[in-house]
């Protein structure tokens, strides 16, 4: 009997032939009992695989005994029925084709229920969000059911050599990683790498928006597909300010409604290439779920690459106020560091620090500044647990820095207009914690290396 949902000739195949080959009895111990249809050979398989575990070996006679000790014979349709199917399988070597047509029937079983289930959920009322992030989970089971978890150390050995291929710089090759496109931040992380959940922290008006916008700029400049999930600025104010970070004037100039006609053309030869990028936006996309849509929109037309979210406490959860706050960012950081892992893509997330951070701390009757840590991330800890990466962004002033060496450094860049910035990379599974010194030209939106006289990076 054969139906798209289930076939009767190829599970009395593999039973069979599980009584007769010993190299077949192990993937029919390794099935799944739920993935055959019929209940007899649910009953027979349980026979099957009770017996090889106490190694009582497999074959018609003690499958049979088993059965009528068991008090199951009666119920499978007596000793016919195991001989019947017992008398099928010739042709070990077609095995795995037979398990194969096994697996597809469950599996179209399992989404023809998940798809009943799907709309009985929306016919009852049930949120929306939480119907379709369900429905996802759904189908993700089904697609990794017949994925045991297990990796032998040859194959991982080989992905790993293979990894490290693509990594390796090449001259005139793009690296494999997703570059900031700042020499020294890249010298220190080496860029990130698939998969990975990167945390950025900083403390109110710090500049964590423009220094996530310059990974994701510098990544499309690379060829990098980015998807950046702005709940801060529209699509217009982002791009004044990419603008402005690649050349078109400051963005006071850009934003003043008064622009020279040599702004105009400064703007009109930036314009241009950056229209080129692979760079997507999206201005509402505040749930894990939204967000998974829009990734799986460019990753079915192109592909995509790295996902830059601002900002994380800026996102909602399905739930329908039954969760605190916290509980709400711990499921939204969960979701956004499995998608990371599904798409196996880097997932930027940025994430305000508590304001009470700034204050500092009373030292000898004086309040002295104090660099953040990822302990602030305001309303949950499980950014901080979740994170592969987590950096802080902080603004230091002169009180902080170390040595003369570092005040002299500071002033110069006060009086060229800019700011010292501090990059602290607080969290590192994949490598060493530090810090990184950057420039930051607010007039331009960017972030600039800081160099000695001798060009070395400070």
């Amino acid at each position: 009997m054969e139906s798209m949902y289930f076939n009767q000739e190829a599970e009395e195949e593999i039973l069979s032939l599980a009584m007769k080959e010993a190299d077949c009895l192990r993937h029919v111990t390794e099935l799944n009992r739920a993935e055959l249809y019929f209940p007899e050979h649910q009953i027979i398989h349980e026979a099957i695989c009770t017996l090889a575990a106490e190694k009582s070996g497999v074959d018609l006679i003690t499958v049979n005994n088993w059965l009528t000790k068991n008090q199951k014979l009666d119920a499978i349709g007596g000793i016919q029925i195991v001989a019947g199917i017992y008398g099928k399988g010739f042709l070990p070597s077609m095995m795995k084709a037979y398990l194969k047509i096994v697996h597809e029937c469950y599996s179209r079983r399992q989404q023809r229920q998940a798809a009943k289930e799907y709309i009985d959920k929306l016919d009852a009322g049930e949120d929306t969000e939480e119907t379709r992030e369900w429905m996802v989970r759904q189908m993700k089971d089904v697609k990794e059911i017949r994925d045991n978890g297990l990796i032998s150390m040859q194959d991982a050995a080989i992905k790993t050599f293979d990894q490290l291929d693509k990594d390796q710089k090449r001259e005139d090759q793009p690296t494999n990683r997703i570059l900031s496109g700042i020499s020294t931040m890249d010298n220190k992380l080496g860029g990130l790498r698939g998969s990975e959940y990167v945390a950025i922290g900083a403390r109110p008006s710090v500049g964590k928006s423009i220094f996530a916008l310059t990974y994701c700029v510098n990544a499309a400049k690379q060829g990098k597909r980015v998807l950046l999930v702005s709940l801060e600025m529209d699509e217009v104010s982002i791009t004044e300010r990419v603008i402005a970070s690649q050349g078109g004037g400051t963005l006071n100039e850009i934003t003043s409604g008064n622009i020279s006609d040599e702004g105009w053309v400064s703007i009109a030869q930036v314009i241009g290439p950056i229209s080129t990028l692979p760079l997507w936006y999206s201005v509402t996309a505040n749930t894990v779920e939204k967000i998974r849509r829009c990734a799986y929109e460019l990753f079915e037309n192109g592909g995509i690459d790295l996902i830059a979210v601002d900002y994380i406490q800026l996102m909602e959860a399905p739930g329908n106020g039954r969760m605190n706050r916290q509980e709400e960012i711990s499921q939204i950081s969960r979701g956004l560091r499995l998608l990371a892992s599904e798409l196996k893509i880097p997932i930027l997330v940025l994430t305000q620090l508590n304001r009470l951070s700034t204050k500092g701390q009373m030292i000898k009757g004086k309040r002295v500044r104090q660099e953040p840590t990822m302990s602030e991330a305001r309303e949950s800890g499980a950014i901080e647990q979740d994170a592969n990466i987590f950096m802080l962004l902080h603004d230091p002033d002169e009180s902080e820095m170390r040595n003369e060496e570092e005040k002299e450094v500071f002033r110069n860049l006060k009086d060229k207009g800019l700011q010292m910035m501090r990059i602290i990379i607080d969290k590192n599974r994949q490598g060493k914690r530090g810090r990184v010194t950057l420039a930051f030209d607010g007039d331009h939106m960017r972030f600039l290396p800081i160099v000695r006289d001798t060009e070395q990076p400070y």
